[in-house]
């Protein structure tokens, strides 16, 4: 397929998550946002499958909302106590319940251990913010102005003012080679919007430049054998965070420029080798069948 869509009816707002899909797979920013067509639920989902991921990140919210810069002695049982409190607000069956608690409870401990480390090397946060939905316009495209919005897990602030971003994932965390290629934009563009006051509520200094992106870390939370596992990224030698940070927004922009072009074709997949793992709309772009058929063809 490549549908290339009348440039009014492209969108003009995405989210960062979406910036990746946009770019793995372009027939799906067509499907959902031009034909505006929502995924449907699998026929045996399960009715009572919530979130795994939404308890992590809400009790870590609440946490960290509270405790961030005032430690309690008690961490890992209070913590583990706001794990309970959040799984306990779910509708879920008692086996699903009983399944999940020892595993968020191992979370706990672990958020709680690594925070501990941390704080033991460089000290108190000066100020943790959480779950900070932002915004940020580029009003110089070619067919007007687009918006990037997104949502920070966690934005922490050192004892010398520069910033550490931070994201929590229940799942697999992309490869610090993705993260630098560009093939995962997620971290850097978040930083991106941090730099141009996209994110409000955000103690920035008014009259001087913004500061350092010292840090961009995964917090990969899954409560299994291995509970917790943190991956920062590292940038090139001549290259520095907030270099990526400005990289990445370029490169967005760039791909703005290259769709408000009418001539532009939503494609389906068009980089083999860098396809979602999580195609909704590879079915309504017949992959299976053209793929089949191009595997036979370069046979």
């Amino acid at each position: 397929p490549r549908p290339p869509p009348a440039v009014a009816l492209r969108p003009r707002r995405l989210s960062v998550t979406e910036i990746e899909t946009w770019m793995r797979d372009p027939y799906a920013i067509y499907a959902r946002h031009v034909l505006r067509l929502q995924p449907m639920p699998e026929l045996e989902e399960a009715a009572d499958a919530s979130d795994y991921g939404m308890i992590v990140h809400a009790a870590l919210e609440r946490w960290f909302a509270h405790h961030g810069t005032a430690w309690p002695n008690n961490a890992e049982a209070a913590l583990q106590a706001m794990f309970q409190t959040v799984l306990a607000e779910q509708s879920l069956r008692p086996a699903l319940r009983a399944w999940w608690e020892p595993r968020l409870m191992r979370i706990a401990t672990w958020v709680v251990q690594a925070e501990d480390a941390y704080r033991a090397e460089n000290g108190t946060p000066a100020a943790i913010k959480t779950e900070l939905r932002g915004k940020v316009d580029m009003p110089d495209a070619p067919h007007g102005v687009f918006q990037l919005v997104g949502r920070a897990d966690r934005i922490d602030y050192d004892q010398q003012g520069r910033i550490i971003v931070r994201d929590y994932k229940t799942g697999t965390l992309p490869t610090t080679r993705d993260v630098l290629s560009g093939w995962s934009p997620q971290l850097p563009l978040e930083a991106a919007m941090l730099l141009r006051g996209g994110f409000a509520g955000l103690p920035l200094p008014k009259d001087s430049p913004p500061p350092d992106i010292e840090g961009l870390v995964y917090w990969r939370l899954t409560g299994g054998a291995e509970p917790g596992q943190e991956a920062g990224v590292k940038s090139a030698k001549d290259c520095t965070l907030t270099d990526l940070a400005e990289q990445t927004w370029a490169n967005l922009r760039a791909r703005v420029e290259a769709y408000d072009n009418p001539e532009q074709p939503y494609l389906s997949h068009p980089h083999p080798g860098q396809e979602p793992r999580f195609a909704d709309y590879a079915r309504l772009a017949r992959v299976p069948e053209w793929n089949t058929a191009r595997t036979e063809d370069d046979a």
